[in-house]
């Protein structure tokens, strides 16, 4: 709760931060910063005093009234410069009150005092069309206070901080028909460390997280958006483009009871990237993370931490989210390199280490098109849904699967449209036609292997090796093939042989 709400101090530092140089007043700049928080649903005030101070209040209401959020910080200053321009300063030290809570689980509320060497935001532009140019060193947090009103009744206090060492933000807020936000920011290291204590349960977190770099487009709907209808935001005009890179960061978690060590949790990850981008056209998404390991530790369970690390991961995923008369593209697509396991885990199933103990890979790329009657982010509409979704998948290809663990290896690639107007063929699925390749590598060596580890009977393998003979066809040692056919008689086939 507490890190969530220490990212939200910076975002809200960020905006209230930083393009060429004309005339622009305090006002100007306080009138533009409320129309952005009005566009992301939320509202800020504060009466300015002649002098140019402020004390900003923001407040967030969710759906339904479901729960809120309050943040009230002390006076901001904002002088009007020679040049046009206008200097956002924010105070060292600095408190901040966050209240909020959820409808039936309770509220809380939350005192922060934040610290920092400098802390500047130099506004230019024009009424309604505003730069920030915002530097931050040695920005500092720490928890004064914290009140949960929990509905179960449950005593929580928290204590701990964060700090950042540097924080550059370019920001920039055009008002319109609709409100257009862009922002390029460089976070530097940041350093956390938070202890909650729930009656005599104690868990105390630490990260480091090293530099990220930062770029933001936005295009947001004046007033704000339906958060219960966003599907009706983005034919609005809510679109919103993200693109990320971090160097790595590491974490850890230890939890006790009574004094007593319960488990603990180490997470590192290594460099990553990132690009989002949501709006009418649907959510497009790419990532890739290099070097996550985590190690696990319950003396009580185990004797030794549970191991667990992925070299590479990727994911590139392209869905669309509005319903459509027209078909649309998608892809699903992931992937996992170099998938390995401690000898604490390998040791519960394996003790004599018979399984190929090789690093594992999962792969997964998914294309097609296919048509939906469905605003997938309308919430509410689909709660109303009873019975099957009025999706409908026209081509589905399968660019490449690969899964390889324990000494085997499965792969499959191929395609194939579906005939929603015959329903009939295959009793009440769209009849399919094409075809897909699935190869099987040293699935008899693994079988065997887990026949001498007692971990099946070798009577109850007799189905799935008779199944294999029939329908795949060996084209190496311990390599099958099977070609899965559907022709466009509707006729099912493996290899050539008919099953249907």
């Amino acid at each position: 709760m507490t890190l969530k709400l220490t990212t939200s101090l910076v975002a809200i530092s960020a905006a209230l931060a930083t393009p060429a140089l004309a005339d622009v007043t305090a006002a100007d700049v306080w009138s533009n910063q409320q129309a952005l928080y009005a566009a992301f649903g939320g509202t800020l005030s504060g009466e300015m005093t002649p002098e140019g101070a402020v004390s900003p209040e923001v407040n967030f209401i969710l759906p339904e009234g479901a729960g809120s959020l309050q943040i009230k910080m002390d006076p901001i200053t904002l002088d009007e410069n020679n040049d046009g321009s206008v200097t956002i300063t924010w105070p060292s030290p600095m408190t901040i009150l966050v209240a909020g809570g959820i409808s039936g689980e309770g509220t809380f509320t939350a005192e922060l005092t934040a610290k920092n060497d400098s802390y500047t935001s130099t506004a230019t532009g024009d009424a309604g069309d505003i730069e920030y140019d915002t530097e931050a060193t040695n920005w500092q947090v720490e928890v004064v206070n914290v009140t949960v009103d929990d509905a179960q009744g449950e005593a929580v206090s928290i204590t701990g901080g964060m700090t950042l060492d540097t924080f550059t933000n370019v920001s920039r807020v055009t008002e319109g028909n609709l409100i257009t936000y862009t922002a390029q920011s460089e976070t530097g290291t940041s350093n956390a460390e938070f202890t909650f204590n729930v009656d005599n349960v104690t868990s105390t977190s630490t990260q480091t997280s090293q530099p990220i770099t930062a770029a933001v487009a936005a295009t947001l709907p004046v007033g704000g958006s339906d958060l219960m209808n966003l599907s009706q935001a983005m034919r609005d005009g809510l679109n919103i483009a993200i693109e990320s890179t971090g160097a790595g960061s590491a974490s850890s978690t230890v939890t006790t009871l009574n004094g007593d060590i319960l488990n603990s949790q180490e997470t590192t990850t290594g460099a990553q990237t990132a690009s989002i981008v949501l709006g009418e056209d649907g959510l497009s998404l790419t990532a890739d993370a290099d070097g996550f390991s985590m190690a696990f530790n319950d003396p009580l369970l185990f004797p030794a931490p549970l191991e667990f690390a992925i070299d590479a991961i990727t994911a590139a995923y392209n869905l669309p989210l509005n319903a459509s008369d027209a078909a649309q593209d998608f892809r699903i697509a992931t992937s996992l390199q170099g998938i390995t396991m401690g000898e604490t885990i390998w040791n519960m199933f394996d003790p004599a280490s018979q399984l190929p103990r090789d690093p594992a890979e999962v792969t997964f790329d998914i294309t097609g098109m296919g048509t939906s009657g469905l605003d997938l982010l309308d919430f509410a509409a689909m709660g109303q849904i009873f019975g099957p979704p009025p999706v409908q998948i026209d081509e589905v290809t399968i660019e490449n699967l690969n899964i390889a663990a324990v000494g085997a290896q499965a792969t499959a690639e191929g395609s194939m449209t579906l005939d929603w107007t015959d329903l009939e063929t295959f009793a009440g699925f769209p009849r399919p036609e094409g075809a897909v390749t699935i190869n099987l590598n040293g699935a008899n060596a693994l079988m065997d292997t887990l026949v001498e580890m007692g971990f099946i009977p070798a009577e109850d393998l007799m189905m799935p090796r008779m199944m294999m003979g029939m329908f795949a066809t060996q084209v190496g040692n311990d390599q099958l093939e099977t070609v899965i056919e559907v022709n466009e008689e509707g006729h099912l086939l493996a290899n050539g042989q008919r099953l249907q």
